[in-house]
């Protein structure tokens, strides 16, 4: 089959193969990431037969011995003498600057450490609010006379309201009292210059001002749970310390921060810190502080620090281990996945240190113990072998894929019957919105696949000690596999649908045309070009939607209620205008539909609208006019055709009987008989023209009677074949007919039929080319009747195939034939009549007349 490539079924199936190779390429993509340390090893093209010389197994062990280091640094900063100690002093600007606990106060603003581990464990369970979730004792801000700043919580600034500590100035413009500026400091509504209360300064029992002005804090806050060290509260320590003063606000948020560090460390304490010791890992490390001559190690024989060089011999005796050293030149490994300048780093940024270390680290690689090493090393030796298909099998997959996506690019839109572009109904959506639905589901099923790769519950992690170790490995179950296999499919399907309709409008160029930007863009030029007409809706609107943000901005009464009256108004006028268009598009509608003389109502229209009105209506008095005028002259032009049509007859009837009477005398000159034999024929055509002309009127003027009947047409045109059969051999014309066997029943007046059929045929006797062949066929579709004729034209056809139906417009320019030009025109006329369609088509010379007629079902008797 000729552009077979373009086909629906091939489409069908390249879809279907490119849907099933994405399954393919998800499942290889989850199972590989599944096993990053197999994989790993596949891909650096290194033959690798045990678990212990992967790259996984060198990344795990830097990444463990990183997390190990992290929990003795811990364990250092939180324990004294061996211990955890909740009562270390936390420095929260020491903490937050240095990242370290020394156990001092240097800053003014300290915590315990149990107290703030304890903090974040309430905090957690949403025991302690924060300025976010309200719920929280004011506190007011005093601006002092002399500079600086004192804070009060709201109860104790009452109390020394009531008990005449502090007082207000009073303010004698203003109705406001002293239990107004209370509430409105208790609610935390209380700011300067916004409550109407002028004199904000606050007076001792002197009447010696002590504040200048004071407000409610509106910053960062968090509820006290426990008491700084050496102080009642934090805004003991702001109003005392000058460090701090003025500066509630970072005191809160370091004081957040703070709770924030001090619970993760003590989750990783509790949570981290037996996980290698001894007995329960295969890997042994040993850090050795040279300047403190202190060591630090999960075994306890190598806790001597006098036998350091006899240690480390041993650490790096047998099994997979790591030497590091400040230089590069002493490190010593037998572990791949990281080199030297990694170790080094690595470890100098746990220690802190850059001189003064030494790191060792060895692996059992018997795995007497059954921890992560022993279980990945079971998981390389089962799923090794698999993953090299896996990753050939992905490979091959998106291969596939790219090569069925290019395919259905190029013939996206196309179909082997032609070279069109063909649009479906989702290519009928608005660019845009289809753009939005598409992304919008595609970003929903990419979040889902997100989520579910990082829901920790969906995977259970194999013995993973760390979750930033390298090389955990995930459980992928086979429900695992359906899901992911499930989402891909549904991605795959949502993309390529979005994608090929993408495409498809980009080569029917309807991607501009049928967006809502051109929409927009329109509807903008219409504004500008109209901006006359329209300028007054355009500034009610405008005007309300100023006022909306305005309200929304300000929020007061009175441009609320503005705002509101506004687009009362503005909403009335709209109204007014939509019954107004609603009015002139009702009229305008009757008067088309042939009601010349209605009149739009004018009551309730203002303005353009009524200047409108008033000029349709005006319309409407020339259009009666103008069509009594037509159908005046009209009924003039048929009464004038067919009065000297008549009065042309009988005359025209007695030069045809003097004819024939003249030639019954026997003249025997040849020329007299020649005379009279060219008279007959004129006299015989200008009768035939004279009949045409008659008929042509009574057809288009419809004075004419029609008689239904059901008519066998296959006899018909049967009959007319054969009475100008005699006419096509003098001009040796051949009728090829196709017409069925069986009757085919139309519902037709008889004679006008017949005339219809004749007409159609005598106007191929006269114009086709001699020597060539007429077609006719006859054919039922959907119980609809069609025949068409078709001939060659002897002249060229230059005029349109509408104007052939025409009255006295003849094919024969030169008007060299018998023909009055009002053959067609009135078979057009009577096949619509009697409920058909009458259709011209010209190709060159070649000409058709198709006349279609609807079928009518023989009952059975």
């Amino acid at each position: 089959m000729k552009n077979w490539y373009k086909s629906a079924p091939l489409k069908g199936i390249l879809l279907v193969i490119q849907h099933v190779l994405v399954i393919l390429a998800a499942v290889s993509f989850v199972w590989l990431a599944a096993y990053p340390g197999i994989t790993q090893d596949i891909l650096s093209e290194k033959n690798v037969e045990n678990y212990e010389e992967s790259q996984g197994f060198g990344r795990e062990v830097l990444a463990d011995s990183q997390n190990a280091l992290a929990i003795l640094m811990e364990k250092e900063q939180l324990e004294t003498n061996g211990k955890l100690d909740e009562n270390k002093i936390v420095d929260i600007r020491e903490l937050s600057d240095h990242s370290t606990i020394s156990g001092e106060n240097k800053n003014g603003l300290a915590y315990r450490l149990g107290e703030l581990n304890d903090w974040g464990i309430r905090r957690e369970n949403g025991e302690i609010a924060t300025s976010e979730e309200g719920g929280y004792n004011s506190i007011i801000v005093c601006e002092k006379q002399g500079g600086g700043y004192q804070y009060f919580y709201y109860d104790e600034f009452r109390e020394l309201i009531e008990n005449g500590s502090l007082s207000f100035v009073e303010d004698s413009e203003t109705t406001v009292t002293q239990e107004d500026v209370l509430e409105w400091l208790r609610d935390g509504s209380f700011y300067k210059g916004a409550t109407g209360w002028s004199s904000e300064a606050l007076i001792d029992r002197n009447n010696q001002i002590q504040y200048r002005t004071f407000w409610n804090y509106d910053g960062y806050w968090i509820d006290e749970a426990y008491a700084p060290v050496g102080a009642q509260n934090i805004l003991e320590v702001v109003n005392n310390n000058p460090e701090w003063n003025g500066k509630l606000q970072e005191a809160f948020y370091l004081l957040d921060a703070s709770i924030g560090t001090i619970r993760s460390d003590m989750v990783n304490y509790e949570e981290m810190g037996n996980f290698w010791t001894e007995g329960n890992t295969n890997l042994t490390y040993l850090y050795a502080d040279t300047a403190d001559k202190t060591i630090y190690t999960n075994k306890e024989e190598y806790k001597d620090y006098g036998k350091l060089e006899e240690n480390l011999q041993k650490l790096t005796s047998s099994g997979r281990f790591a030497l590091v050293e400040p230089k590069l030149a002493d490190f010593q490994s037998n572990i791949n996945g990281a080199d030297a300048n990694e170790w080094t780093h690595v470890i100098s940024e746990m220690c802190g240190k850059k001189d003064d270390f030494v790191y060792a680290v060895n692996v059992d690689t018997d795995f007497p113990v059954q921890d992560s090493y022993y279980s990945q090393n079971v998981l390389y030796e089962e799923y090794g072998p698999q993953i090299t298909g896996m990753l050939v099998m992905g490979i091959l997959s998106v291969i596939g894929i790219i090569a069925a996506f290019v395919w259905l690019t190029i013939v996206a839109g196309r179909t082997p019957e032609d070279q069109e572009i063909h649009l479906n109904l989702l290519d009928r959506i608005k660019t845009e919105l289809m753009a939005v639905i598409s992304v919008g589901v595609w970003v929903f099923i990419i979040y889902l696949i997100t989520d579910i790769y990082s829901y920790s519950s969906s995977y259970s992690t194999v013995e993973a000690y760390s979750e930033n170790s390298y090389a955990a490995v995930l459980n992928v179950t086979a429900s695992d596999i359906v899901l992911v296999s499930i989402i891909a499919l549904l991605s795959c399907m949502i993309f390529m649908t979005a994608y090929l309709s993408l495409v498809r409008r980009i080569k029917a160029r309807t991607l501009w045309k049928n967006s809502i930007l051109k929409w927009l863009v329109q509807v903008f030029g219409k504004v500008v070009r109209h901006m006359g007409e329209i300028w007054r809706t355009v500034l009610v609107l405008a005007g309300i939607a100023f006022l909306n943000i305005l309200g929304i901005g300000t929020a007061s009464g009175p441009v609320v209620l503005l705002m509101v009256i506004a687009d009362l108004a503005g909403a009335v006028y709209m109204v007014y205008q939509a019954v107004g268009r609603h009015k002139i598009g009702r009229g305008i509608e009757r008067i088309a539909k042939g009601e010349v003389d209605y009149k739009i109502p004018l009551e309730g229209l203002k303005g353009g609208q009524r200047e409108i009105a008033e000029k349709i209506n005006t319309i409407g008095e020339g259009l009666d006019a103008a069509v009594e005028a037509s159908m005046k002259n009209e009924r003039l032009k048929t009464d004038l055709i067919t009065n000297v049509s008549h009065d042309i007859k009988t005359p025209l009837t007695s030069i045809i009987n003097y004819v024939d009477l003249l030639k019954r005398e026997n003249f025997t000159d040849p020329k007299i008989r020649g005379y009279l034999d060219i008279l007959e024929a004129k006299a015989q055509r200008l009768k035939t023209l004279t009949e045409d002309v008659v008929e042509a009127s009574k057809v288009s003027s419809g004075n004419i009677s029609l008689e239904y009947m059901d008519i066998n047409l296959t006899e018909m045109i049967q009959q007319t074949s054969g009475e100008f059969e005699e006419k096509f051999r003098k001009r040796r014309l051949t009728e090829v007919l196709s017409i069925p066997k069986e009757p085919v029943i139309i519902r037709v007046d008889g004679r006008r039929m017949w005339r219809v059929l004749e007409n159609i045929y005598n106007n191929a006797a006269k114009y086709a080319m001699e020597g060539t062949r007429i077609y006719a066929d006859l054919s039922v579709s959907d119980q609809t009747v069609v025949f068409s004729l078709k001939n060659i034209s002897e002249q060229p056809l230059n005029i349109r195939a509408d104007e052939l139906t025409e009255r006295f417009i003849r094919g024969d320019v030169s008007r060299s034939t018998e023909g009055s030009g009002l053959g067609l025109s009135i078979a057009k006329s009577l096949t619509t009549m009697q409920g058909g369609t009458f259709d011209l088509y010209l190709d060159g010379d070649l000409f058709k007349v198709t006349i279609t007629f609807p079928e009518v079902k023989k009952t059975q008797g």
